[in-house]
């Protein structure tokens, strides 16, 4: 018994020198490109806004902001996606994604590497956003300009009962399609994200009731 207990121990130890750590760790990849997040020399903020002045009902001022020595270069749209939490207890819990590019790799690791949208091929007319060295660039948009914009909550499989308080984080993660593309040359090889948004609370059943009544007066 002791001799088989032995022998099993050495086959074991045999086994992980066969394997050493790079060769291991050369098996964990990840489903799709990634890149990492911008260093704190580069910011993106949102605000909500109530009503847009082309009429087009809300939407977002969104702005970049670059501390760096060097201007940058971002391919739109940007944001290329949206992430929406409920208000939970005492947590804010994703609920939906809209549009590609931002997402963690590791949804634990806020600090690390976020997946990237990579096209197959350029579309007819890209566009692009500059920031000028230690400038910033601002504008606003709403759904009508950037589909990944609308608002999730408002979807059937995106909220559930009680939920009524929602924040927004909007992100942008761009990798040029693969080949040579000068146009898309010294894009931004960072991802961004903007920490929660506030979003206008969703009506609750118990709010709706009462307007309804008084209405009916």
């Amino acid at each position: 018994m002791r001799w088989s207990l032995r022998i099993a121990l050495l086959l074991l130890f045999f086994c992980v020198l066969s394997f050493p750590p790079a060769r291991i760790a050369a098996a964990i990849h990840h489903p799709g490109p990634y890149v990492p997040l911008c260093t704190r020399r580069i910011t993106f903020t949102a605000s909500y806004l109530a009503d847009l002045k082309n009429g087009n009902g809300p939407g977002y001022l969104f702005r970049i902001e670059n501390h760096t020595a060097k201007p940058i270069k971002l391919a739109e749209p940007v944001p290329s996606s949206a992430h929406w939490y409920a208000h939970v207890g005492d947590k804010w819990l994703w609920r939906a994604s809209s549009g590609s590019g931002g997402s963690y790799v590791d949804a634990v690791n806020e600090h690390g590497p976020v997946f990237a949208y990579q096209p197959k091929t350029l579309p007819s007319e890209p566009g692009y956003i500059t920031v000028p060295a230690h400038g910033r660039y601002e504008w606003t948009a709403g759904e009508h300009d950037n589909p990944a914009l609308a608002y999730q909550p408002s979807c059937q499989h995106c909220n559930y009962p009680g939920e009524y308080e929602y924040k927004a984080v909007f992100a942008y993660a761009y990798l040029p399609p693969v080949g040579q593309h000068p146009e898309e040359k010294d894009l931004l090889p960072c991802g961004l994200r903007t920490t929660m948004v506030d979003m206008p609370p969703k009506a609750s059943p118990k709010t709706v009731v009462t307007q309804g009544n008084k209405q009916a007066k």
